[in-house]
């Protein structure tokens, strides 16, 4: 259970310093939105994957 509350916090810090709202070295910040965008590219492959493996599996039903 505690280790839930420490990604919660990890996450609120995460989103206060992509938001601005902390101050910090701005390559640190961009860093982390090209991090971000590149594991939301890879979340969108991966979904993309998935629905490709699911049509030929339905296909061949």
């Amino acid at each position: 259970m505690m280790a839930l509350v420490w990604v919660i916090d990890l996450v609120v810090i995460i989103v206060k310093i992509l938001g601005g709202r902390t101050q910090v070295n701005p390559v640190l910040r961009f860093g982390m939105w090209l991090a971000f965008l590149c594991v939301l590219a890879l979340g969108l492959a991966a979904v993309a994957g998935l629905v490709a493996l699911l049509h030929h599996w339905l296909s061949t039903l």
